[in-house]
């Protein structure tokens, strides 16, 4: 009888789980909401609880049809960052406080420079409010009660992971902002110290790699789940990390893009160059050897979904589908650069390529001449030019190979040719969109000796390659530069109306 690996991926607003043959043919899924809770503007957290149940049901979904002995392997991958805390009974000390809210941004604007660059020349990421750390410093001023409860401090990996086995550890890709040192591989203290939270050092999980085994089901899990008793479980990932791992990537140089609620890009490297102020973030690969450099814009197709439901009778639609069709009908008639219109798309603030918590977004460049389409169009493009700006903060030059997207984003052709023509290099563009739950699958079996990871990701997958028009890079650089400059006039202006003088 064949054995299956099954994969979760508990993400910020949908758990999802898949079952798989191991040359990677989906055999079964199943999905589950996971609602966020926004109690005031800024604030987004989630029920511990709650997602545990959605983990459950997610998983019973997908064993529907499944005989559940032939799973030979779990593995798991979920939302980073962010504070998921537990008391010394296991139970949690309240709700945890996800990657995207922005409470604690005071911590941030109240630290000094040299606190800074302690902290940032350690995981080599420019911290944004929404990280374990900033959220725990803001609690302890906050809610001094609830922090004197805390006993452990973990991700949504390690939460999942605790629900199914009863067992505690982060792999290396969590574990690595806002503590850990990218050098020694071990936490720092004195990141902790700069960021004036010493006691949580006491409540950090181990670090292992996520090809290792977490535990087995245990049998409150087994009854919950219909998952088998004492089934290997690895130890629980970044959701990036394991997508990483589902696209088979694990050698310097290699990059890939994702267009999904946020927009990432993820650049495989062996060496880092210390910076008292890094753009974006650094976390290491599932595998606990090479590091990707994370350079993520808040927002990504998140700006093409509100831009739609603000005009409901004319881009409506039942399905993303239908909705992407009519925009795109308008969009393609539209000449690079939009007719002038430049969109900056801070919708939900900015981490990259610079951290702003009070980055809003807006239209630019409207006339009494400017139609809908052509803002539909700045729209995608603004996104697009978000990823070149990130990029060339990053490297100083557009890219030089083609490089892979993944995300809901991909599935939009009009989307993906206007990113190949920002970025001005060949875009691939795979049929499959399941590479994060994949590769979760994939480290649980690793976990159980069937070898690496992304070697045993390596699968036949249909692929569309968008190459860029050379007849868009010109206007595309003139746009561009018009977005950058306006994007660097309002981080002024934000500025100012914080009361501070960028100059």
């Amino acid at each position: 009888m064949e054995q299956l690996w099954l994969g979760i991926d508990a993400g910020t607003t949908a758990i999802k789980a898949g079952i798989y043959r191991p040359d990677g043919t989906c055999v079964s899924t199943g999905a589950c909401p996971s609602p966020v809770i926004t109690p005031q503007p800024g604030q987004s957290q989630q029920d511990m609880a709650q997602v545990w149940d959605g983990v459950c049901t997610a998983i019973r979904a997908a064993l529907e049809g499944v005989d559940a002995s032939r799973i030979a392997s779990i593995g798991i991958a979920a939302q980073g960052d962010g504070l998921w805390a537990l008391d010394e009974a296991g139970t949690p000390v309240g709700p945890a406080i996800l990657w995207n809210d922005t409470r604690a941004a005071p911590v941030l604007e109240g630290l000094s420079a040299a606190q800074q660059s302690v902290i940032n020349r350690t995981c080599n990421t420019s911290l944004w409010p929404g990280t374990s750390g900033t959220i725990f410093r803001w609690l302890m001023e906050a809610a001094p009660e609830q922090v004197a409860r805390v006993r452990y401090v973990m991700h949504c990996a390690g939460w999942v992971g605790y629900c199914l086995t009863g067992e505690m550890a982060v792999d290396h890709s969590d574990a690595t902002i806002p503590f850990l040192d990218l050098n020694s591989r071990t936490y720092s203290t004195d990141a902790m110290a700069a960021l004036g939270v010493g006691q949580i050092e006491q409540a950090l999980l181990p670090v292992r790699s996520a090809e290792t085994r977490l535990g087995g089901i245990s049998a409150d899990a087994a009854a919950l789940t219909g998952l088998i008793a004492d089934t290997p479980v690895s130890v629980g990932t970044l959701d990036l990390s394991a997508m990483i791992v589902g696209m088979g990537m694990d050698q310097p140089g290699d990059t890939m893009m994702i267009l999904g609620t946020t927009a990432v890009i993820n650049i495989l490297t062996d060496r880092i160059a210390p910076s008292d102020a890094p753009v974006g973030a650094t976390v290491l690969h599932a595998n606990g050897q090479v590091m990707t450099r994370v350079l993520a814009p808040t927002t990504g197709a998140a700006a093409f979904d509100w831009f739609c439901a603000l005009h409901p009778q004319t881009l409506g639609g039942e399905t993303p589908a239908e909705i992407a069709a009519k925009l795109n009908a308008l969009a393609e008639a539209v000449p690079p650069g939009s007719n002038g219109v430049t969109f900056l798309p801070y919708l939900n603030g900015e981490r990259a390529p610079f951290v702003e918590p009070e980055a809003s977004g807006a239209f630019f460049g409207l006339k009494a001449t400017s139609t809908k389409a052509d803002m539909g169009r700045a729209v995608m493009e603004g996104a697009a030019f978000s990823l070149r700006h990130c990029y060339l903060a990053e490297r100083g030059h557009l890219p030089r190979t083609p490089i892979r997207l993944t995300g809901g984003g991909a599935k939009n052709a009009l989307w993906c040719q206007i990113i190949a023509d920002v970025m001005q290099t060949p875009i691939q563009v795979s049929a499959a969109s399941d590479h994060g739950l994949w590769g979760a699958a994939c480290l649980g079996a690793a976990a159980t000796g069937k070898g690496k990871a992304c070697a045993l990701a390596q699968r036949a997958e249909e692929t569309v390659t968008y190459d860029p028009d050379p007849e868009t890079a010109q206007p595309y650089d003139h746009a561009f530069i018009r977005y950058a400059a306006l994007s660097e006039a309002c981080q002024t202006l934000w500025a100012q109306q914080k009361g501070k003088d960028l100059t």
